[in-house]
């Protein structure tokens, strides 16, 4: 009789959990469509919550990247890292791993540029910052001339051929002008656009 009530009991929970597991995993999928029509939407912030809602609900791995997809494209850059190391460590047969993997390697890099400029920004402010009260010192004032230079009339000046009627003057501007011509050209050949962002086309993943 007290077995029979065991296994009674025994299979009221394991249906009750099979009912509690359903449930969590419709409200996921709910809030999996919401977090699709968000994002496709480019309501990224509204995505976001969706999709952690999710994930909270239903432990599956591709909300992990879906919630790094919706932090990367609200420019939170360390929080999407975080996340996207999350979905690899929790998918190990992940099919865009290499794709994920450039991606945080872009934004580490873009992070560790971020840093630097912060920090030199921060050390100009610093720099730029003058102690109260300290006066810049003022220029001591030019000697008075004496009474012989107030008086003394000018030596004679030569008269000089202005610079424009000289044939090597004009020579010598034309020889710079083709000069930075030359190196202007071969800049505009040699410089390179901007690097392409890698994985912006990613989109979502479905887990179900």
């Amino acid at each position: 009789m007290k077995f029979a009530r065991w296994l009674f009991a025994l299979a009221v929970l394991v249906s009750f959990v099979r009912v509690s597991s359903a449930d969590d995993r419709a409200k996921a999928r709910a809030a999996f469509r919401s977090g699709s029509q968000h994002y496709n939407l480019g309501e990224f912030q509204q995505a976001l919550d969706a999709f952690k809602e999710a994930y909270r609900n239903y432990e599956d791995a591709s909300f992990l990247f879906n919630i790094a997809q919706c932090e990367r494209q609200l420019g939170h850059k360390r929080e999407a890292v975080r996340e996207y190391r999350a979905y690899l460590n929790n998918s190990e047969n992940a099919p865009n791993r290499d794709n994920v993997q450039q991606i945080i390697a872009q934004l580490e890099r873009e992070i560790a540029a971020d840093d630097q400029r912060a920090a030199a920004t921060a050390a100009q402010a610093s720099k730029s910052d003058k102690p109260a009260g300290v006066e810049a010192p003022k220029p001591e004032s030019a000697a008075a001339p004496s009474a012989m230079s107030l008086t003394a009339s000018p030596a004679p000046v030569a008269e000089r051929k202005p610079a424009y009627k000289k044939w090597w003057v004009w020579t010598i501007v034309g020889g710079v002008v083709a000069a930075g011509a030359a190196a202007g050209l071969a800049v505009a050949l040699t410089r390179t656009g901007p690097a392409p962002t890698v994985g912006t086309s990613l989109g979502t993943a479905h887990p179900f």
